[in-house]
C-alpha cells in the first residue's frame, strides 16, 4: 500500500474516532484498502458491513462503547433515524445489559422506508411534534427519543429484570418521578401496547442503584419474594474519623443480624462506562480497600456478580445461604427496617 493511501487512512480514522464512530468509506478504493487490513490478525475490524475501525481503538471501547460507535456510524448514513427504547437509553447513559444493546432500535419518520436487518429493528411510532416530551434530542452525535419516551418504550419491550435497570436509571439519573411517568404513560395507553407492563416495572424503581447488576438483583428479590435491602448505605470509615464509604445493599434482620450485599465482578472493573474514569487496576485496588474496611465490622458479606444476578440461580442460592429472609418469615422486621448501629458492630 502506498504511503499516500497510508496517510489518507490515518486521517480518515482519526476523524472518525474523533466523532466516536467507525469509518464508513465513501470511495471503493478506500473500502478495498480497509477490507485488505481486516481479518483475525488484521489491524482493522469490521463490526458491520461497510464499517471499519482500528482494532486497538475498538478493543479499548468495551462492548457498550462499541455499540455507540456503530450507532454514530449509522446515524451519519441515516440522518433521519431516531434511536429509541434500549438504544436511546444507552446513548443517554443507562447501563443497558449487553444482551439488549443489539439489535438496535430505530424509530422511522412517517413515510420513511428502510429494510430491517439482523442489527437494526425498525419501529413506526407516532411522535407528537408539538409535545416537548416527544421531540428527539441530540446526544453525543445521536438523535434519540427523550427520557420519558425512552423509558416507556424500554419498559414496554423489556422483561421486568432488564426493565428495572432502565427504570432505576430514569428515576436516579434523569429525575423521573412516579407521578410524571404515570401521567405520561396513561396518556399513551390507547396508542401503545405494553403500557401497563411498563407501569408494573416502574413502580418498583428506587433510582438508587449504581449499576445494572444491582437493579437486576433487586428485581430478582422482588420476583422471588425476598425482604428488600436498604441501598447505598453509608458506613463509617473505621480508619478515618468523619469519613464514610458506601455499600450496595444492607439487610437488618429481626434477630439483629446484619447482611451486606455487594455487586462485584469483572464487568465492573473492565467496562469503561462503569469504571468512572479509573483504570481496571485502580478500580480493583479501590474494591480491595472497601473489602478490607467492611471486614472490620461483624457482618455477613454477600458478594455477587452481574452474571449471577442475570442468571438468577446462583444469586438465589447465595441469598438463601447468607440468610436473607423471604417475606412472611419471622426474621423480617415489623415496619420499617432499621439501619445498623455500626459502632456496636465494630470488631474489638
Amino acid at each position: 500500500m502506498s504511503e499516500k493511501v497510508e496517510r489518507e487512512l490515518r486521517g480518515l480514522f482519526a476523524e472518525a474516532e474523533g466523532r466516536g464512530a467507525c469509518l464508513r468509506p465513501a470511495e471503493e478504493r478506500v473500502r478495498a484498502a480497509c477490507a485488505r487490513r481486516t481479518g483475525e490478525d488484521g489491524e482493522l475490524v469490521s463490526p458491520l458491513r461497510g464499517l471499519y475501525a482500528r482494532r486497538a481503538w475498538w478493543d479499548e471501547l468495551g462492548y457498550s462503547g462499541q455499540t455507540l460507535a456503530i450507532m454514530r456510524s449509522l446515524q451519519a448514513a441515516h440522518p433521519d433515524w431516531v434511536f429509541c427504547g434500549p438504544s436511546a437509553a444507552l446513548a443517554l447513559g443507562c447501563d443497558v445489559s449487553f444482551a439488549r444493546q443489539r439489535p438496535l432500535h430505530v424509530m422511522l419518520a412517517s413515510g420513511s422506508v428502510s429494510a430491517p436487518t439482523a442489527l437494526v429493528t425498525h419501529h413506526r411510532l407516532a411522535l407528537g411534534p408539538d409535545d416537548a416530551d416527544e421531540r428527539p434530542l441530540e446526544v453525543r452525535g445521536l438523535r434519540v427519543t427523550p427520557p420519558l419516551r425512552t423509558t416507556l418504550d424500554s419498559l414496554r419491550w423489556m422483561s421486568f429484570r432488564e426493565g428495572m435497570v432502565v427504570a432505576d436509571w430514569a428515576m436516579g439519573a434523569q429525575g423521573l418521578t412516579w407521578q410524571s411517568f404515570v401521567e405520561y404513560a396513561y396518556h399513551r395507553i390507547g396508542s401503545c401496547r405494553g403500557v401497563r407492563r411498563a407501569l408494573s416495572t416502574f413502580v418498583h424503581a428506587t433510582g438508587l442503584a449504581e449499576s445494572g447488576g444491582e437493579s437486576i438483583a433487586r428485581a430478582v428479590m422482588v420476583e422471588r419474594g425476598y425482604m428488600l435491602p436498604a441501598q447505598q448505605v453509608e458506613v463509617p470509615d473505621p480508619l478515618h474519623a468523619g469519613r464514610t464509604f458506601r455499600v450496595d445493599f444492607v439487610w437488618v434482620r429481626a434477630d439483629g443480624r446484619v447482611i451486606v450485599g455487594e455487586c462485584d465482578g469483572l464487568r465492573k472493573l473492565l467496562d469503561p462506562g462503569m469504571a468512572r474514569g479509573r483504570s481496571p487496576q485502580q478500580a480493583l485496588v479501590d474494591q480491595r480497600k472497601r473489602e478490607g474496611l467492611i471486614a472490620v465490622y461483624d457482618v455477613s458479606v454477600l458478594r455477587f456478580t452481574y452474571e449471577e444476578a442475570a442468571g438468577e440461580v446462583e444469586l438465589v442460592r447465595k441469598l438463601d445461604l447468607y440468610g436473607v429472609p423471604r417475606l412472611g418469615s419471622p426474621l423480617v422486621p415489623a415496619g420499617t427496617m432499621p439501619l445498623p448501629d455500626w459502632g456496636a458492630l465494630l470488631r474489638r
